[in-house]
């Protein structure tokens, strides 16, 4: 039985289209990296889905200044990196539609958790407002630790040194925001860019082309604004966004048909007060404390933040996945 506290599947694998509903460009993670990361192109193949790699011919873009903006002429860089066709929600459908529609229950929160002598009992908050109890042998927790720590109850309690740990553990793209502007046409390939930009100045510090292989264009990136100063200034950094992308790619920038802003930071889901200071590197992942004590052979911990050797990627949710199912069924 899946529980999930959002009204849908999938965490921070978010795919929006040009009107905010379902669609091809990424909110949430994009890539993934078949070279070193091999449990995500065999699930790719598995599941029948197609990937590409990442756009990257042409020239990258440097803002150093809101005067000074320097173009790097370069060949077709690849880094190897691939993306999902139809955006990486599409591999969350093709894992759901193996799953019976009665097993998933959406809009179910998670707020207490109690050891019993068969297993573990967990409260559940129903979206509308009654609640519920589920008792199983084992729960697979996909909670960023964080998150888990800060709200759902435990008895008995987790030690202090236990909660601290998890409390002290970053949630990946947590305090992030991403952007995509949606256009007509990938114009900038026109002038012999690659729709990569890089920025000291802001809002956004990290551009990317993010057009897809049926003519889709856009041009996604990661905003550099600080948690605090982005609270309840979402057209005001869509504003600051465009005249940015103007300034690095020309005129024709300045004329999205559509944007779209994910803060993840403002998503009670993922993110706690905890998130709001921004990451300045890729932490190192899987070192938490196990669950202790009764909760050891109750509670697994199963999301990105729990894998040993790529935590924070799709690909570390399948690995810290795999681990979890192979402990529950030992």
């Amino acid at each position: 039985m899946v529980q999930e506290a959002s009204p849908r599947i999938g965490g921070r694998i978010l795919s929006l289209g040009p009107d905010g509903g379902r669609g091809p460009f990424d909110m949430g993670p994009s890539w993934y990296w078949p070279a070193f990361q091999p449990r995500m192109p065999e699930l790719v193949r598995e599941l029948g889905i197609r990937a590409f790699p990442q756009a990257g011919a042409g020239a990258l873009v440097w803002e150093e200044t809101p005067a000074e903006c320097t173009v790097f002429e370069r060949g077709a860089p690849d880094d190897g990196s691939m993306r999902i066709d139809g955006g990486a929600a599409a591999l969350v459908e093709a894992l759901l539609a193996d799953v019976p529609p009665e097993r998933v229950m959406t809009g179910h929160r998670i707020t207490d958790l109690r050891c019993t002598p068969g297993g573990v009992s967990m409260e559940v908050a129903c979206a509308d407002g009654a609640t519920t109890t589920l008792d199983a042998r084992v729960a697979i927790c996909t909670l960023p630790p964080r998150l888990l720590a800060r709200s759902v109850g435990f008895d008995p309690p987790l030690p202090e040194s236990v909660r601290a740990d998890w409390i002290g553990v970053p949630t990946w793209m947590a305090g992030t925001a991403k952007f995509v502007a949606v256009y007509e046409r990938p114009f900038w390939r026109d002038a012999g860019l690659s729709g990569e930009g890089r920025s000291r100045v802001g809002p956004l510090v990290e551009i990317h082309d993010a057009s897809d292989p049926h003519g889709r264009a856009a041009l996604t990136a990661f905003v550099g604004t600080p948690a605090h100063a982005r609270s309840g200034a979402d057209q005001q950094l869509r504003d600051a966004a465009v005249a940015q992308l103007a300034r690095l790619f020309g005129d024709d920038a300045a004329h999205p048909v559509a944007c779209l802003l994910k803060d993840w930071v403002a998503d009670p889901l993922v993110a706690t007060d905890d998130d709001m200071q921004p990451l300045r590197a890729h932490p190192s992942y899987g070192g938490e404390a196990p669950p202790p004590g009764e909760w050891a052979e109750r509670l697994l911990l199963g999301g990105t933040e729990s894998a040993r050797t790529h935590g924070g990627y799709m690909e570390g949710a399948l690995e810290a996945a795999e681990a979890a199912v192979a402990a529950a069924l030992a």
